[in-house]
């Protein structure tokens, strides 16, 4: 019983890392349950029995990496909430920013999954629930904590706009970055991390508005 039962879980892990792995590469649509047993050396037979199907496997694999996504901005909102009293707003913005660019800017595994993200907040996404639920809310959430014990005449409304901003100029500038590095002198593209960071930070102050962001 004892090896049926590990047996069992090594099969859900090698079918949730195969998955991802050809659902990164090659989106939702792209891949097939014979692809993804095969190269996990299970039956087509094991999707069903551990995921109930090609979609579920799916999403199972989409919570897993907006979870692991979620953990690590969250523990740095929580280390910048920790320090509110003593690190101004541009501080605050500049880290967060920064901290997607540091993370996802030059790897193509997370440039794939940004992808799946967009395709996820299209009409016809699969799991735009997940996304909402376990990824936007959870860091919108804690960002906001943060900005309103920093600049608490602001009103919640108002940071909740200021954010989903944000957001949309990290990703912006993520998803385009070739584009907008071949408009700019080739040598200023050394610093284009930089230079995009500290344009969206500046640019999200002024957009939020505090007299506390000196």
């Amino acid at each position: 019983m004892r090896d049926c039962n590990r047996q069992n879980k090594d099969t859900r892990a090698l079918l949730l890392k195969h998955a991802e792995e050809l659902f990164l590469a090659h989106g939702f649509e792209g891949v097939s349950i014979r692809q993804i047993t095969e190269a996990s050396g299970a039956n087509v037979a094991a999707v069903n029995y551990h995921f109930n199907g090609k979609i579920s496997l799916y999403r199972e694999v989409l919570k897993q990496r907006l979870d692991s996504i979620t953990l690590e901005k969250l523990e740095l909102l929580k280390n910048l909430d920790e320090r509110h009293s003593e690190v101004t707003l541009e501080q605050i913005l500049y880290s967060y920013i920064y901290s997607f660019f540091d993370a996802h800017f030059s790897s193509p595994d997370s440039d794939r999954f940004l992808q799946i993200i967009y395709r996820e907040m299209a009409p016809d996404a699969i799991a735009s629930d997940l996304v909402a639920e376990r990824l936007v809310i959870p860091i919108q959430q804690a960002f906001q904590k943060i900005i309103m014990k920093t600049c608490p005449e602001l009103h919640g409304d108002h940071i909740s706009r200021c954010i989903s901003s944000i957001t949309g100029q990290v990703l912006h500038f993520i998803r385009a970055r070739e584009v907008l590095k071949g408009i700019r002198p080739a040598e200023q593209n050394q610093t284009f991390i930089e230079d995009t960071v500290q344009h969206i930070t500046q640019f999200s102050l002024r957009g939020i508005g505090s007299q506390n962001h000196a």
